[in-house]
Parts: C-alpha cells; sequence; structure tokens
C-alpha cells in the first residue's frame, strides 16, 4: 500500500513546474548522516535512502503547494513526518529507532537566547 501511495506522489511531484529533480547529494548526505549516527547495515542505508528520497521530494513539494497556507502547509508537514517515522519504524531496529526519535528531539529544541534581549529591538 505504501509503494502505491508513494508512486502517486511522485507522479504528482512530476507534474509540478520547475526543477523535479531533489538533490542526490542531499539525500546521499541525509542517509550518511543517519547511516553514522545509527550504525546502519547495508540493507538497512538502501532501503532509508529511498525513502529519504522521497521524503525530500515531498518536503520541497508540500513547500512549493502549500506557500500561500501556512497552517495547511504545517498540518501536511506534521502528516509526512509521522509517514516517514513509520517508514523508519519497519527498517530500524528498537535501538536504533530509539537513537533516531532522540536525534529527532534534538534537533526539533529551539535553542533561546542567553540574554532575554538578545535578538529583540530593543
Amino acid at each position: 500500500m505504501s509503494t502505491i501511495s508513494l508512486a502517486q506522489k511522485r507522479d504528482r511531484y512530476a507534474e509540478r513546474p520547475g526543477d523535479a529533480d531533489i538533490s542526490l547529494e542531499r539525500v546521499e548526505e541525509v542517509t550518511r548522516q543517519m547511516s553514522s549516527q545509527l550504525r546502519l547495515n547495508e540493507a538497512q542505508f538502501i532501503k532509508l535512502r529511498e525513502v529519504n528520497k522521497i521524503k525530500l521530494a515531498r518536503l520541497e513539494e508540500i513547500q512549493w503547494q502549500y506557500q500561500e497556507d501556512p497552517q495547511q502547509r504545517n498540518a501536511k508537514l506534521a502528516e509526512l513526518e509521522a509517514l516517514y517515522e513509520a517508514e523508519c519504524g519497519r527498517i530500524l531496529t528498537p535501538s536504533q529507532l530509539s537513537l533516531f526519535r532522540d536525534e529527532q528531539k534534538r534537533d526539533m529544541v529551539p535553542t533561546t537566547p542567553a540574554n532575554s534581549n538578545e535578538g529583540g529591538l530593543g
């Protein structure tokens, strides 16, 4: 079922005007980072590379398609992230998945300025 969904996403992405190719270097970079952090085996690397390729393509599509509607864009991005985590859950071992989620949380935590006046106008 997910294969059909991913194929449909690729078809829609192909209809988008502009550069339809996502950066393969970016896909490799993201996958290599994950491989380093999570100690992926070769099969996991190959599977995650494809999942990352689809995620990055869909991410660009959402950014483009919902540029005028930030609320809808954020909802679609959250949906994409949930689908991505589900796919990772099928590929990664439980310990790798735990490390992956820890990394995700760390990336999502905003850094606050040390001085409350920093970054302000006043």
